[in-house]
């Protein structure tokens, strides 16, 4: 036989010996893989099904403060508990409880009680009542005690419930308290749809004896299982005979003081996830073994060039070579604590239009080889994360403040300090960088923007992540006030009040229109004041079409009318198009135009005032008359009032409501209405809120009044 030939044989012979090898070698290693892949499976479920639990807790409780919020303040229920009135009670909160009950079949209690422990009324057993407080109710002891609200899983006589506690007052006195309680079956069904599992609740054995019911079946020395599935109770009572069946009792089931009372038992029948991974492992053996024999020796090299390649092109920057965004990403998202340093050049954008991109590129060349050095100085990763953006990076357990910030002031000197010479210009160019840090976890890049953010508003080199400088809550408001604003605009919910202005007899001559929303959340009726909405509607785009809608109903209404009507405006809408031809029109509809008052409010600088003076011109030559309000606010400009020459000057509220104990209040508002007589115009006083204040302004010689003395702004279109 040649060699050749015995070479081949050889190497068909050592094959074989090497795919059997492999075959066994790989059986035993895949399977043992393959058990650990079950075991890491059982265990993602198990902290999954822990944080959905603690997430739906953390929901299901501020749904039900809220439910208590509603309740306790319907309209007599503090006076009935107070009074012990149990009929008066169950009048009030039975159609709540059953309303409540119909959309959350496990909601179980609704208990109030006064405040040495009596029930005075249970919403879920009106007939038992009157009965004293168990002493080892501690959630409800707690509440009579602190007179607060409390929430947590507590032991009743019935069973075992997350309960929330809110203390009743009346005339500013503590009457008794009331309890919401709901099932764990509230929190668990959402587990079962999720992720098939069978749950139980564990609980102390001290805790039974509360329990009128006490079917339970004890699983250790300490705990006894009250509520379960047949197959965990099975499995308690033969665990041998379910060997593919797993069990957790790792999630805390507390009370107020945060005492584990019990836990959530959970088990996961895992038979499927084995037989799944068994075969998939008989088949990756085989597909393996002959993709190996047919791929491993002829790709290899090739695969690893090509890897190698593609990690330089999705982790590097190609302009600076450091790491980018999603090399970051990968090092954020760990679970290592870490610090995070996020940099911004100053005005790159202007440096790149005044010298071109090719030289803003050689900046930032630059920049991220000084940050380069620095991080390899400090034993930190440098990353480029977007167009002027550097980050330093480091994995750290002990994060010291004074330390870092010691780091931040020499990172900031070494920019700073830093001179790019720029062949092109054959000229020295200089940076400077602001900074934000953040410290410990996967947002880490995400608080560090917000400090970055908050660094540059206040024109400081660089500050340190903190709650108060998270913008997130306040994002959330603004857009939830958004969505409010256009669920009204859709709903014609934009509602004009009406708050009445006297003559010196307290004669109603006028009234002030006042935009309102009316929002029907949660089916109460909510009103909105303009403070809330307005600035958020001026930002977001909405605020004319508010102004649109507010003009539209509050006009008409008066336009048959002897009383004037007085509406606000801004600066700028009298520059807005569409919103002054609405205007015009509605001004059409007045057989005496004289009956519209315009209150102009001066807010910020006027930046066209001529062309404002141009428009109250042609508006007065209609017959609109003109008003400057909350004059002496500090806003108010002598010099725009002697130009537009107004009919009335509306004297600020502020000055107004200390009239009668501030000696500055009083000679601001004298000098106010002499200043107007002098001009022949009218003053109007705001927050009139007492005879004595009406008297002295009359005194003082104000023309007109408004303010809580003579009415509060009111709905006169739907009344």
């Amino acid at each position: 036989m040649s060699i050749p030939e015995q070479t081949k044989r050889k190497t068909l012979l050592i094959s074989i010996i090497v795919l059997l090898i492999s075959w066994v070698v790989g059986y035993i290693f895949l399977d043992y893989e393959f058990k650990i892949s079950v075991d890491e499976q059982f265990k993602n479920i198990s902290d999954s099904t822990e944080k959905l639990f603690d997430i739906k807790i953390k929901e299901e409780d501020r749904i039900m403060k809220l439910k208590l919020d509603t309740i306790v303040s319907a309209d007599g229920l503090a006076e009935a508990v107070a009074k012990a009135d149990y009929k008066k009670i169950d009048s009030i909160v039975a159609p709540y409880y059953n309303r409540y009950k119909i959309i959350n079949s496990d909601v179980k209690i609704l208990t109030f009680r006064s405040p040495d422990g009596i029930t005075l009324y249970r919403a879920h057993k009106p007939d038992f009542y009157g009965d004293s407080l168990n002493k080892k109710r501690k959630l409800i002891l707690d509440t009579n005690t602190v007179q607060r609200s409390f929430s947590g899983f507590e032991v009743g006589k019935l069973e075992m419930t997350y309960r929330t506690t809110q203390a009743i007052f009346y005339k500013d006195k503590y009457v008794g308290n009331v309890e919401l309680g709901v099932s764990p079956n509230l929190f668990i069904k959402d587990l079962n749809s999720i992720f098939n599992i069978d749950a139980g609740i564990a609980i102390d054995k001290s805790l039974a004896d509360i329990m009128l019911e006490k079917d339970s079946l004890s699983i250790n020395d300490k705990y006894a299982l009250i509520r379960a599935s047949k197959r965990l109770k099975h499995y308690f009572v033969e665990p041998e005979k379910l060997v593919d069946f797993k069990v957790k009792m790792n999630i805390p089931l507390q009370n107020h003081l945060s005492t584990t009372l019990g836990f959530l038992v959970v088990g996961f029948d895992i038979a499927n996830i084995v037989e799944n991974n068994k075969a998939f492992m008989y088949k990756l053996l085989l597909i393996g073994i002959f993709v190996a024999l047919l791929l491993v020796i002829v790709l290899h090299e090739g695969f690893n060039v090509m890897l190698n390649h593609l990690t330089r092109q999705v982790y590097t920057d190609h302009l600076t070579g450091l790491k980018n965004r999603q090399a970051l990403n990968d090092e954020v998202y760990s679970e290592e604590k870490n610090v995070l340093i996020l940099s911004n050049i100053k005005e790159f954008s202007l440096l790149n239009e005044l010298y071109g991109v090719d030289i803003g590129n050689e900046v930032l060349r630059q920049v991220a080889n000084e940050f380069e050095k620095f991080a390899s100085e400090y034993e930190m990763k440098a990353y480029r994360v977007s167009s002027d953006e550097y980050v330093l990076f480091k994995a750290d357990d002990n994060f010291e403040a004074d330390v870092y910030n010691d780091v931040l002031d020499e990172l900031h000197s070494k920019i700073n300090s830093l001179s790019i010479y720029i062949n092109e210009l054959d000229e020295t160019l200089g940076v400077e960088i602001y900074s934000g840090l953040a410290f410990d976890h996967s947002h880490s890049l995400e608080e560090a923007q917000m400090a970055l953010k908050k660094a540059k508003e206040k024109s400081l080199p660089y500050l340190a992540y903190s709650q108060s400088v998270d913008t997130k809550k306040n994002s959330e408001r603004i857009l939830g006030m958004k969505r409010v604003i256009r669920h009204a605009l859709e709903h014609k919910n934009i509602i004009p009040f009406f708050q009445p202005i006297t003559d010196c007899e307290g004669k109603i001559i006028k009234y002030e229109a006042l935009v309102r929303i009316v929002d029907f959340e949660h089916g109460e009726k909510n009103i909105i004041y303009p403070d809330d909405f307005l600035p958020v509607a001026i930002k977001s785009g909405l605020y004319i079409d508010v102004a649109l809608e507010m003009l539209s109903q509050a006009l008409p209404f008066f336009a048959k009318r002897d009383e004037k009507i007085s509406v606000n405006l801004l600066p700028n809408d009298f520059f807005n198009y569409t919103l002054m031809d609405k205007f015009m029109n509605l001004i059409g509809e007045f057989d005496s135009p004289q009956n519209i008052v315009i209150e102009i409010t001066e807010q910020e600088g006027i930046e066209d005032f001529d062309r404002l003076e141009r428009v109250v011109g042609k508006l007065r030559k209609l017959g609109v008359l003109i008003a400057i309000d909350d004059f002496g606010s500090g806003y108010a400009n002598y010099a725009h009032i002697l130009r537009i020459k107004p009919d009335y000057l509306k004297i600020d509220g502020s000055l107004i409501k200390n009239i009668l104990t501030d000696d500055d209040s009083i000679i601001l508002v004298k000098s106010i209405i002499h200043f107007a007589k002098d001009l022949g115009t009218k003053t109007v006083a705001e927050y009139v809120e007492s005879k004595e204040i009406f008297d002295v302004l009359k005194d003082y010689g104000v023309d007109e009044f408004q303010g809580y003395y003579f009415g509060h702004p009111a709905d006169l279109l739907n009344d």
